[in-house]
């Protein structure tokens, strides 16, 4: 399932076939069908197992985190990674001819996702680093439709704007404007130490 996921990160879903795939695996075609029934069974338990393991890394980097700016500055860098090897042909592949396989990724972003920044907002709110009067309802439903703005070839086309370095833009903007002044000077420290240390990651 992995090294299938890797190939769709790529390349793209519909620029890859049964034959790469099975090419990649090492195996021949015909055993390959013996487990999926076709390229959509295939691209379906992908997607599924996909979502598994991010739902995994959220919540370990949830349970890490010390607070709620720590716990969204590694969801960010978590989330640039993903970018960093996503083809953006990947969503509009999947959207155009595996409606079903995206409802799946969509479903995931309105629900555990928005629960997910539902619940670092509220908890950076009591603790003092995102501001008293944040309207969290709001401000988690933006985000989750902000996700895939990276990768909006009309906004962004990907021969000027690279989406990990948009998503950077985007996730510095929502975090200095839901931060209070005592979260504000967290962030500023925080890329204090990014520049002394020379980091180029988020």
């Amino acid at each position: 399932m992995r090294r299938a996921e890797s190939l769709f990160m790529r390349y793209g879903i519909k620029s890859v076939s049964m034959d790469d795939i099975a090419r990649e695996l090492g195996i021949s075609k015909k055993t390959l069908y013996q487990f999926f029934e076709n390229k959509e069974d295939l691209i379906l338990k992908t997607i599924e197992s996909h979502l598994q393991d991010e739902m995994c890394d959220m919540e370990l980097i949830t349970s890490h985190a010390s607070n709620a700016l720590q716990e969204i500055m590694l969801l960010a860098r978590h989330v640039i990674g993903q970018f960093q090897e996503l083809t953006p042909s990947v969503v509009y592949d999947l959207k155009k001819y595996y409606p079903e396989a995206w409802n799946m990724i969509d479903h995931m972003q309105r629900d555990h996702v928005y629960k997910s920044i539902l619940d670092n907002l509220k908890r950076g709110v009591a603790e003092g680093d995102y501001r008293s009067d944040l309207n969290t309802e709001i401000m988690a439903r933006l985000h989750v439709g902000s996700l895939y703005l990276p990768i909006d070839q009309s906004l962004f086309p990907i021969r000027e704007f690279q989406p990990d370095q948009v998503f950077k833009e985007y996730i510095y903007h929502f975090v200095r404007g839901v931060a209070s002044e005592q979260g504000l000077s967290k962030i500023k420290e925080y890329l204090r130490e990014k520049q002394s240390t020379g980091s180029a990651n988020f």
